[in-house]
């Protein structure tokens, strides 16, 4: 690991910059009146409402961000006031604060960054606990609070605004910096030290990261696109649009350079050709990584790592093979191994074409993809539709049964915390909410990292105040330390509960020197809040498998509707689109031409563009029939624009069902992940599914692989049938439709994929011997005839396993 990269990346990162804008927006308003109005409890009361809006500050679109934090502040004003007109009386606060608790715990039904509401307003709610008030400082109490809670959510929307450039910068170097990740995942199965399930396993959880961090630029992308000004895209806007686009083509050139890797490792093992795999992936990895640190540090990419060596000794090594007759000997491992060579040649130069993007001297004029409404189709909704928190009043409901976990620890809690002789009671309450999750993995993951965190925290801060006596320089290391509890805080929560502990104590004890007994308070507080924690886990637990039958459906159903997308894209040709302007056309998909998408021949107020968003669910002949036309026969530029936006709109169509391909795979993954650290007992179907996610993310690679020979074996079949190739599809998709109903394989599917491969390789000759087929066509039929055979494999597995698998639906 080269740690002054990582520590680059981090200082430039969107969490650190999150973290100091926190630490900034929490403690100013508290400084302030402690030190101009000398005001210190009222500080802290405004402090407490920032805390709780800032725990909704998250990277995402500043919209919804802005909404999110008002309605956390609000709704934390109200439960503050409640709690704090109940203080009156015990009887009345336990009538109140166990209620309240529910209500507040069950909000996390709605999604988004509801969660994160929910644990704010009970953390306002906490904090009002300790304290007995009157109704009128009841009141003013919760206006404090709001108040609190209004001045960060404006001071965040004012710095987010004021940076968007650079959160949007940040966001694309993170989705960067998870291909190249990625990347570096595939080069580890050309080494032969590597165990290959434990790269399937790698390779998997890289997946599921590079899914991640591209939704989360696409939100933020896609909702803030380039517009015109003067005539001109915003260069800036545009360019960061552009190394969006083309960090999610990158994504497919890896995912789509799928390779049978025992065979390969089986037939190449021990030869230089697999050390030149590994280090070219590893070198184009390292320079992905240099483009990302250049996005983060706003400057041009320094010189491009020279990979030559490695492609030209690949080249000669194919060459040698060729030479050898292996593609006759072993045809399966000679065409892995070249369509890998393709396609990681095929990266390194879009890898190029991003890095000259990005040069001082790069002028933006046109973008990769034309902007129009059919892009609003890749952004999730955000809508809320309150009335669901009443359907989900019910044990069916996981979230109804997280709000009584919840509810029944916050209590005991409470009645320990005034049970004990504790200073500051409230954190043990404090600790069970911030460690009880939905799901029970996540409790029992973040029950240990609490207690490690809280102990290494609080030795910390021993070491700190008897060796540091000097106020200024604990002052400015417990602001550290809030930074760096909220930088980490997405992304490793042990190091930030180390930091969080250290400020809270160091501030204590500025507040109150000499009282160190505080500190074993905390560390007592903390293992109770997590003991309590742990143990409401198991109470009514909603286990992850319970969870899982909808998302094998939902992704083989996302897998089969890929296969459809790229199957059906050339359901008209593309002769049209070529005709106009070839050089748009890439694997990744017909690019329409700038120069035909404006002034032409349709209605004025752009309602062709409005019917193809609204055509995306019809083929490209509906979206076609969809355009006005002004005369019985169209002109010349009329049939230019509707081919270029009918190819447009199978490209979008296509890029659609790519992304929730890849995001119905990242949530599966994520849910297996969540149920292998819970009880074996409750464990299902695990080689099943695992062996699922494996090939359902060999058949993703597969058809995106298929994707461009698709396209173009349409275009030559001048005295050959593709009939061979077409029913190999209709396999393919019957297998995924039967998986998603359960079915395993028909008794004869052997006999059946046998005379499949002899038709397809029967074509493949027939091809050979017709004229009308070039070398070149030849060899790409030969591609696609070995792809079908795979994805028949594969889908055949996956038919198999959810033919095993028999999980419920919620």
């Amino acid at each position: 690991m080269r740690y002054s990269v990582e520590i680059k990346k981090f200082l430039y990162s969107q969490y650190f910059y999150g973290g100091l804008r926190i630490a900034v927006g929490v403690s100013l308003p508290a400084v302030l009146c402690l030190v101009v109005f000398h005001q210190q409890e009222l500080g802290f009361t405004i402090a407490t409402g920032a805390l709780g809006a800032c725990v909704v500050d998250m990277p995402g679109p500043l919209k919804y961000k802005h909404n999110e934090m008002l309605a956390c502040s609000v709704i934390g004003f109200l439960s503050a006031l409640a709690t704090g007109l109940a203080t009156v009386n015990p009887v009345v606060l336990w009538c109140t604060v166990v209620p309240l608790t529910f209500v507040l715990s069950l909000i996390v039904v709605y999604g988004n960054r509801w969660p994160q509401i929910s644990f704010a307003t009970l953390f306002m709610m906490i904090m009002t606990l300790e304290d007995h008030f009157t109704p009128q400082q009841a009141i003013v109490n919760a206006s404090w609070i709001l108040l609190g809670g209004l001045w960060y959510t404006y001071w965040a929307t004012f710095v987010s605004r004021w940076m968007m450039h650079r959160i949007e910068q940040q966001a694309l170097a993170e989705s960067v910096f998870a291909c190249a990740d990625y990347l570096l995942a595939r080069a580890d199965f050309y080494d032969l030290e590597n165990d290959l399930d434990e790269c399937y396993r790698n390779l998997v959880a890289r997946q599921i990261a590079a899914v991640e961090r591209q939704e989360a630029a696409r939100d933020i992308v896609l909702r803030n696109l380039p517009k015109l000004k003067s005539g001109k895209l915003e260069g800036r806007r545009a360019a960061l649009f552009n190394l969006f686009i083309n960090t999610v083509d990158l994504h497919e050139l890896f995912v789509g350079a799928h390779t049978d890797y025992p065979l390969v490792r089986n037939t190449f093992g021990g030869s230089d050709l697999m050390v030149f795999y590994r280090d070219l992936m590893r070198k184009a990895a390292a320079d992905l990584e240099d483009i990302g640190l250049a996005v983060l540090q706003n400057r041009p990419p320094r010189a491009r790592v020279n990979l030559k060596a490695e492609l030209r000794a690949i080249e000669y090594e194919i060459e040698l093979m060729r030479k050898n007759d292996l593609p006759n000997k072993n045809p399966e491992a000679y065409s892995a191994i070249s369509a890998t060579f393709r396609r990681v040649w095929s990266a390194t130069r879009l890898i190029d074409k991003m890095r000259k993007s990005l040069s001082s001297e790069a002028d933006v004029t046109e973008t990769e993809l034309r902007l129009d409404q059919a892009l609003s189709r890749f952004i999730s909704s955000r809508r809320v539709p309150y009335r669901q928190i009443f359907s989900n009043l019910t044990m069916a409901s996981p979230s109804f049964r997280h709000a009584l976990r919840v509810t029944i620890a916050v209590a005991v809690g409470f009645w320990l915390g005034r049970l004990l002789p504790l200073t500051n009671a409230y954190w043990i309450v404090m600790t069970t909410v911030i460690i009880l999750k939905p799901g029970y993995s996540l409790t029992k993951q973040r029950n240990g990292q609490r207690i490690i965190g809280t102990l290494i925290g609080c030795a910390a801060s021993i070491a700190l105040i008897v060796f540091v006596k000097e106020p200024h320089i604990l002052l400015v290391v417990m602001f550290a330390s809030m930074v760096m509890s909220y930088s980490l805080l997405l992304f490793n929560y042990a190091a930030s509960v180390v930091f969080t502990s250290s400020y809270v104590l160091l501030l204590f004890h500025l507040l109150a020197p000499g009282n160190l007994h505080i500190i074993g308070e905390r560390a007592i507080d903390t293992v109770v809040g997590c003991a309590i924690a742990i143990a409401a886990s198991h109470l009514f637990p909603y286990w992850e498998y319970r969870l899982m039958g909808k998302l094998v459906n939902d992704m083989i159903a996302a897998t089969r509707q890929y296969l459809e997308a790229s199957w059906w894209w050339s359901g008209k040709p593309a002769s049209d689109v070529e005709n106009i302007a070839p050089s748009v056309v890439t694997e990744a998909g017909a690019r329409a031409p700038m120069a035909a998408m404006v002034d032409v021949d349709v209605a004025p107020d752009g309602s062709a563009t409005a019917t193809l968003s609204q055509a995306a669910g019809h083929d490209a002949a509906s979206a076609k029939a969809a355009l006005p036309s002004r005369t019985a026969t169209p002109s010349a530029a009329t049939r230019a624009a509707t081919a270029a936006a009918s190819a447009l709109d199978r490209d979008y169509r296509y890029r659609l069902a790519r992304k929730n391909v890849h995001v119905a795979f990242a949530n599966l993954g994520q849910a297996f992940q969540r149920m292998m650290l819970e009880p074996k007992s409750v464990q299902k179907f695990v080689p099943e599914l695992n062996d699922l996610l494996v090939q359902s993310h060999v058949l993703a690679s597969q058809i995106t692989a298929a994707a461009p020979l698709l396209r173009t074996s349409a275009q030559h079949h001048e005295g050959v049938s593709l009939q061979p190739q077409q029913r190999a599809l209709t396999m393919i998709r019957e297998n995924l439709s039967e998986a998603e109903a359960g079915s395993p394989p028909a008794p004869d599917h052997v006999d059946m994929t046998k005379q499949l491969t002899r038709e397809l390789d029967t074509m493949v000759i027939e091809a050979e011997q017709s004229q009308g087929y070039s070398s070149d066509s030849v060899h790409e039929l030969k591609l696609l005839a070995h792809q079908c055979k795979q994805m028949v494999a594969a889908s055949l597995l996956i038919r198999k396993d959810a033919g095993l698998i028999r999980l419920p639906e919620g």
